[in-house]
């Protein structure tokens, strides 16, 4: 294999498919990248295992007259992902060469550098299920990254219930469902399309980093059993999905909210970031005092002091209402609205509440509240 190619083209695609390498694979040869150089493209593949990423670069840039590959010989190689992506980054050519000596030498080279790096036949690397199939569902990116943002912040961190470092997608009556939660929090979000019937867990992190790669094309999700893709640009990801029954959130929502606040969502959130300057120190912990004429967030700690603020633009419906919460949880729950007034919905003092957007019923969050002892 030996390839001219546009130096920051190939950076680009190496950065994205990158993401799928991790630092400590359960096999080392997933620290390569695969390179396989064909008549219309080369394809670069990287993969944990879980996850993989392809990225395609096309001898003639699509957009343009200009080539991203000047010359080629077919062939295909494994290179070590960490070297060859500094390699690439540091030099300052238009153009790079890459050429495969022997199967066992990849040179990297340009008009004033030339590097040497051990490398693989491709014969090395793991077999990958790398079929596109199952249930198709196409998204603007732009859709695709509100969802994700909406949603994906109140999956769980952590692997002791890996079924909660998901985001649960289910398809039913032409509708989606997106749902995260870590049981402490949950976030949902409807969004309205014609497509078949599935349900199916999807990492957060792949979705993060779906995010991340997305710009201005569409992308196609396409779900099966075992795996979930998806295509955009000249980029494909797979990813497992993960294994298990996802909670049934209804639990987690009350039936009525006898005590409802509408409040501007910038003047809320700055008042209980303040108030939580002075708040439980490892729980971030603040409490919200409410009347029909009153609005008072307050914190207070023994080792430090305490702190309130009372807001005087609201609405609110029903009687004096107390309820302390985690601020964090609360912030990113208006956050996610993306609305500039916020609803908090409270069931009882103990009971999980809801915050919602005025004109945006597709988004619901909702929050455990905490005891206070004040």
């Amino acid at each position: 294999m030996k390839i001219n190619i546009n130096r920051q083209r190939l950076l680009k695609a190496l950065n994205i498919v990158n993401v799928a390498i991790g630092q400590k694979s359960p096999d080392p040869i997933y620290i390569n990248f695969k390179f396989v150089m064909n008549d219309e493209y080369l394809e670069i593949t990287g993969s944990n295992g879980d996850l993989t990423i392809c990225s395609k670069i096309s001898i003639q840039d699509k957009n343009s007259e200009n080539y991203n590959i000047t010359s080629y010989e077919k062939g295909a190689t494994l290179i070590s992902s960490k070297y060859l992506i500094e390699i690439i980054r540091g030099l300052d050519s238009e153009f790079v060469t890459i050429e495969v000596i022997d199967d066992v030498i990849a040179q990297i080279s340009d008009k004033q550098s030339n590097f040497k790096l051990n490398s693989m036949p491709i014969e090395e690397y793991p077999d990958l299920d790398l079929a596109i199939e199952g249930t198709t569902v196409t998204f603007k990116a732009n859709e695709l990254k509100k969802i994700i943002f909406q949603t994906a912040f109140a999956a769980s961190n952590k692997e002791v219930r890996p079924v909660l470092t998901a985001l649960n997608v289910k398809s039913f009556n032409n509708q989606m469902e997106f749902t995260a939660t870590d049981s402490f929090r949950l976030s949902k979000k409807i969004f309205n399309i014609e497509t078949t019937d599935f349900e199916v867990n999807i990492p957060v992190r792949t979705l993060n980093e779906v995010s991340k790669m997305l710009e201005n094309s569409d992308v196609k999700m396409i779900v099966s059993q075992r795996k979930v893709v998806f295509e955009f640009d000249d980029t494909i990801i797979y990813s497992r999905l993960i294994n298990g029954d996802f909670p049934k959130i209804s639990r987690m929502i009350p039936d009525a909210y006898p005590y409802v606040l509408q409040v501007s969502a910038e003047m809320f959130s700055a008042a209980i970031a303040r108030v939580s300057l002075l708040a439980i120190e490892r729980e971030n912990i603040v409490k919200l005092s409410i009347t029909p004429d009153s609005l008072e967030i307050s914190s207070k700690s023994d080792q430090i002091g305490s702190a309130n603020e009372t807001i005087s633009t609201f609405r609110y419906a029903g009687e004096r209402f107390d309820i302390s919460f985690n601020v964090n949880y609360v912030l990113d729950a208006i956050k996610a609205t993306q609305s500039d007034d916020v609803i908090l919905s409270f069931a009882g003092e103990m009971s999980a509440f809801r915050i919602t957007a005025p004109n945006d019923n597709s988004i619901i969050q909702i929050i455990t509240p905490v005891r206070s002892y004040y």
